[in-house]
């Protein structure tokens, strides 16, 4: 367990850590590069590392180093603190988190075991169904099972334990089955094949407050316009959706989605942050998944909700490495 400590030095010595081994290594780049930017130089002595698709780690412009040789720099460095800014796999799956809790080194976000349950889809959706939150109906798949599914279309064909949209697709008829399966078998071994529930995209986010309660931020209706859903061009992409925040929903609403993504954050045990997303089909809300390391660019969710809720990017930055050093 890692000691709950703040640091004696004048500023606190983090070490963000960007890129990775998924196919969501362009973005993670972007959040690093954003974190390094808004992190106030008062505060923070900020460093960058860089983990390449190759799987070296590069230090600024130091040769690129394995693993291994990355660890003992890093412990010899004597970090304060570790701002996990990778997305998908070894980023978000409670991987990183396991190499900092080894090293006894702070980090932002949830815990291994929250990160693992949220990045893997049918885990989350059976304790978001023992937490009393509406899943759509689906199936889990995996290439030698997939013929024995029984399917009624239309649904949403994704990945299991992806990230950032990719793989993911909608499918109204059987025969474009084949090409939706191939693309998610890409990014996972096992395929979750779900109702698709036609209705409004919302998206709520969940910070901590001083005493490390989980609170809820606007949520945020999100409007794809060249997409059907909001994949990852919409995602990422300048002008490739509209976010409207607050959501365009009665008030009652907004109150009941920022319950639920409180629910799901406590529900897998989250740290930190989250962020939730939903879809509100006539009065409900069923949830599709929780982000336990939400994107940080100039085009993400989480910190446009917070600016929002008046909170700006160094700030919220602030209180995600506060929650940190809290655990």
């Amino acid at each position: 367990m890692i000691k709950n400590r703040l640091p004696v030095r004048k500023s606190l010595k983090v070490l963000v850590v960007g890129g990775g081994l998924s196919s969501e290594h362009e973005v993670s780049l972007k959040t690093s590069k954003m974190i390094i930017k808004n992190l106030d130089v008062g505060k923070y002595d900020a460093h960058l590392v860089i983990i390449g698709k190759d799987g070296k780690w590069r230090f600024g412009k130091n040769k690129p180093v394995d693993i291994g040789a990355a660890i003992t720099k890093i412990s010899r460095a004597k970090f304060d603190f570790v701002f996990i800014a990778l997305h998908g796999v070894f980023g978000e799956d409670g991987r990183i988190q396991a190499l900092c809790e080894w090293l006894d080194i702070p980090y932002d976000g949830s815990g291994v075991l929250a990160s693992a349950l949220a990045m893997d889809k049918q885990m989350a959706n059976v304790i978001y169904s023992e937490s009393s939150l509406r899943v759509p109906p689906y199936v889990v798949v995996d290439e030698q099972s997939v013929r024995l599914a029984k399917i009624s279309f239309p649904v949403v064909v994704k990945p299991v334990d992806g990230g950032s949209s990719v793989g993911i697709s909608i499918v109204k008829i059987e025969k474009e089955m084949s090409n939706a399966l191939k693309s998610a078998f890409r990014e996972s071994q096992r395929v979750m094949v779900q109702k698709y529930i036609k209705g409004k995209e919302i998206t709520c986010g969940i910070i901590e407050d001083n005493e490390g309660r989980p609170f809820a931020l606007p949520p945020t209706e999100i409007v794809p316009r060249d997409a059907v859903f909001f994949d990852y061009h919409a995602k990422y992409a300048t002008g490739g959706s509209s976010e409207i925040t607050p959501a365009r929903i009665p008030s009652l609403q907004i109150k009941e989605v920022q319950k639920l993504a409180i629910r799901a954050h406590n529900a897998l045990g989250c740290r930190g942050m989250s962020r939730s997303d939903f879809i509100l089909s006539k009065g409900k809300f069923y949830i599709l998944e929780t982000n336990t390391i939400p994107g940080m660019t100039d085009a993400s969710l989480l910190p446009k909700a917070a600016a929002a809720g008046g909170i700006s990017f160094p700030a919220l930055l602030d209180m995600i490495i506060d929650a940190g050093l809290r655990k």
